[in-house]
Parts: C-alpha cells; sequence; structure tokens
C-alpha cells in the first residue's frame, strides 16, 4: 500500500507532501498504516471542500493498493472525523516541497 499527501494553502500557502510506502516500513508501522486506512472510511475519489471557509489547508490524499488507486481532497473543515487520525500519521512525515 502507498499513501501519498500533499498539504497546500492556509495564510501561508507552503506546500507539505510525503508518501509513505507500507512495503518499505517496519511491520508495525505497515500495520499501523493499513488499519487507519481502512478506519478512515475513504472508500471512492472525490472532492470535498469547504464553500463558507477561507484560508484553509488542503489535503490531498492518493490511496494505492491491490484493489486500486483513489484521491481525496478535503480541506480543514471537511476533513471526517474518522480520517483524521490517518491524516495526522502523514501530516508527521509531510516535509515542505521547495518553491516552484
Amino acid at each position: 500500500m502507498r499513501v501519498r499527501l500533499v498539504q497546500s494553502g492556509g495564510f501561508l500557502g507552503i506546500v507539505k507532501s510525503c508518501e509513505v510506502d507500507s512495503s518499505i516500513l517496519s511491520p508495525e508501522a505497515a500495520e499501523d498504516l493499513e488499519r487507519l486506512v481502512q478506519a478512515s472510511g475513504i472508500s471512492a475519489s472525490g472532492t470535498y471542500l469547504s464553500t463558507t471557509a477561507r484560508d484553509l489547508q488542503q489535503y490531498e490524499i492518493t490511496i494505492e493498493d491491490d484493489r486500486g488507486r483513489l484521491s481525496v481532497v478535503f480541506d480543514d473543515a471537511s476533513v471526517p472525523e474518522a480520517a483524521r487520525a490517518m491524516l495526522g500519521f502523514l501530516k508527521e512525515r509531510a516535509k515542505p516541497e521547495p518553491p516552484r
């Protein structure tokens, strides 16, 4: 399983990202990642952004496993409660991207 996060937006507009591949993690970390992805409830691609808030962080999450690939986009106001633990796991690993 591979999970990629691209975090952007917010007041400063800094872009951070990470890609986590369960095949190169320790067995415990790989189990944590797979458990968090399953518990997130994310099962289909889509974009879910708040229409009422501004300057929110935006999170593009792509999940690839043996069943296929899906990609979702949330912002701080629209992240499902069930996905917050997975998002936290990914944000801990995200690093700033160089300016384009």
